[in-house]
């Protein structure tokens, strides 16, 4: 310590004159702290040299007639750097990893999302070889696989524009059957992800988006439109949420680690504000509109308070499973804690190593992610897509009504027997 307060006090010999001298302090307060403090692991050994060097300094200081508030705070703004400088240079290299790995994953998405679209292309394209009978039946499976991987595929909103203008078409059941293909559409985007608060608000967005702009243009049906898509999509979240409860009660211990990526806590508490997250969405989608739609869907909030109390229950009964289950890892985490750490530990790892080879074909494929612009091919083919998913969504919808119909048919005939 005496060579460094030899240091200190030499220092500021030199220097008394220097107009730059407060900053002076500071730097060579930094440096020659940061020196030692760095091998120092023990938070109190650190805290002990940081309060002696301070002493240290503060004598230096009066010894050479410096010790006013302004030097003795330069001192202190130096120690402060140096106790939080191993941290900070720590926390920009986390936030930098995380920028990497978020470059990273935004690649991977778009490769998988590439690959699932050109697979499909491949498949139907066998599909034209088949036996006409056989043909009509895989056109179905297709087509029921390509809307449980909508999001993926970037054409959940056409889709829905495209079921909505079947409905319209047909001209009979419009708000029963639009409700049902926005339920079903919602309920299967929602389900085939993460069950977060963001995914469900973006994919309900989208959906009453694409049905505001439908009910702007037909104003005779706007109300049925609205009425139909709004409710359906509340069902469908109500629906997520519902399954999502049940997948997390029923799974078994061992398959918990699939919990690492969710924040259930966080969750829990974004759940419970869901009813009201919906009530916002749909008040802002109101102030952008420019049409019928803007007084519809503020006519609608007055009464959704009681339409909205299904999301809540939902809501609430998957809070009670979340809060149960959190208990359960904590009463087991002895046992799994390790395992878990190191698988987190080990697709960390990987996806670190990644990131560069990901970057770069990120970036070889910029001319080819342009391709999902309307004006090229890949675009034309996703509008074509779109059509179809539109007319499957419709005549999903129609199934199931017509379905329930006969059922309550077949139902009231056994009561008058």
């Amino acid at each position: 310590m005496e060579s460094t307060y030899t240091i200190f006090l030499a220092t500021l010999k030199e220097n008394k004159g220097n107009a730059d001298l407060l900053k002076l302090i500071s730097e060579l307060s930094f440096e020659l702290s940061r020196k030692k403090v760095q091998r120092l692991k023990d938070e109190a050994n650190i805290h002990n040299r940081i309060g002696e060097l301070f002493e240290l300094f503060c004598k230096a200081l009066h010894d050479e007639g410096l010790k006013s508030p302004r030097a003795i705070s330069a001192v202190i703004d130096g120690l402060l750097k140096a106790i939080s400088h191993e941290k900070e240079a720590f926390l920009y290299k986390s936030i930098y990893e995380k920028e990497q790995l978020e470059k990273s994953i935004f690649a991977q998405k778009q490769q998988i999302r590439f690959a699932v679209a050109e697979a499909f292309c491949v498949l139907e394209a066998h599909i034209s070889h088949m036996q006409p009978e056989t043909q009509e039946s895989a056109l179905t499976a297709l087509h029921d696989a390509k809307l449980r991987g909508i999001e993926m595929l970037g054409i959940l909103k056409e889709t829905t524009q495209e079921a909505l203008l079947t409905t319209l078409e047909n001209g009979t059941d419009i708000a029963d059957t639009i409700h049902e293909i926005t339920k079903n559409l919602s309920f299967q985007t929602i389900a085939e992800g993460d069950l977060t608060k963001q995914r469900i608000i973006d994919i309900s967005n989208t959906i009453i988006t694409a049905s505001v702009d439908i009910a702007d243009e037909d104003q005779g049906h706007a109300k049925d439109i609205l009425d139909g898509a709004i409710n359906g999509v509340r069902e469908g979240i109500t629906k997520a949420i519902d399954k999502f409860k049940n997948d997390l009660k029923y799974a078994p211990t061992e398959s918990m680690e699939g919990l690492l990526e969710t924040d259930l806590s966080e969750l829990r508490k974004e759940l419970l504000r869901m009813d009201e997250q919906f009530i916002t969405l749909l008040e802002v989608t109101a102030s952008h509109s420019e049409g019928i739609s803007a007084s519809l869907i503020k006519e609608m909030i007055k009464e959704m308070n009681s339409s909205t109390a299904k999301i809540k229950r939902a809501a609430n009964d998957a809070k009670e499973v979340i809060s149960e289950r959190i208990e359960q890892l904590k009463a087991e985490a002895s046992v799994f804690e390790k395992t878990f750490k190191d698988k987190a530990e080990k697709k960390l790892e990987s996806l670190k190593k990644d990131v560069n080879n990901f970057e770069k074909k990120a970036s070889e494929k910029v001319e080819s992610f342009k391709q999902f612009e309307f004006e090229n091919e890949t675009a034309k083919q996703m509008a074509q897509d779109a059509k179809k998913l539109g007319f499957r969504a419709w005549e999903v919808a129609k199934n199931m009504m017509d379905g329930a119909v006969k059922g309550a048919k077949e139902a009231l005939r056994k009561d008058e027997k």
